[in-house]
């Protein structure tokens, strides 16, 4: 068991690859609605802000974010959550939400979504999106918070595009990002 110090020591940098996706949620009801939504569905990719905390420093998050490949592959019920509109769950004990989304549902290719699986690695049982394709996300909107997502993912070191389908604004995006904040 790790001490107190070492645990926060731990959490304030890049995971080094010996922190789990568990150890890397920093709001314990969110943890446990990722575990509970976790035993019931394997389909989907976490992304957002859980899926940054575990490749960065962990957030304050207060959701969870899957993409699924299709829009049929999201559940219409979940066992021990309930709808709350038609791209979100809600945690029956915690009260935390549960957003799914599809490509359909964020304006984002299939070419994508399906490069985002076929590089998503798991943690705890957990699908979770690489930073490469974290970051290809990121470049499709490309948000102020965005910005400082990607910087993040950036300073993993394992940022690598090639291969993801992006157009030629999304690279010169991201090299502007690269130059001008790391």
């Amino acid at each position: 068991m790790l001490r107190f110090k070492e645990y926060i020591d731990k959490l304030n940098v890049v995971n080094d690859g010996t922190r789990s996706l568990m150890e890397s949620i920093a709001i314990p009801e969110v943890e446990k609605a990722l575990k509970d939504w976790n035993k019931l569905d394997h389909s989907g990719v976490l992304i957002g802000g859980c899926a940054i905390g575990y490749y960065s420093r962990p957030r304050a998050t207060t959701d969870v974010d899957i993409l699924f490949l299709t829009k049929t592959d999201i559940p219409e019920t979940v066992s021990g959550f309930k709808r709350t509109r038609s791209g979100a769950f809600q945690h029956n004990q915690t009260h935390v939400e549960v957003e799914v989304v599809s490509p359909s549902d964020i304006n984002i290719s299939s070419d994508l979504v399906k490069k985002v699986f076929d590089t998503a690695i798991i943690s705890d049982g957990v699908k979770i999106a690489s930073p490469s394709a974290l970051v290809a996300l990121k470049l499709q909107r490309l948000k102020r918070h965005d910005i400082g997502d990607i910087v993040m993912m950036i300073e993993t070191g394992k940022v690598d595009l090639n291969g993801f389908p992006l157009s030629k604004k999304n690279i010169d995006d991201f090299n502007e990002i690269k130059e001008r904040f790391v």
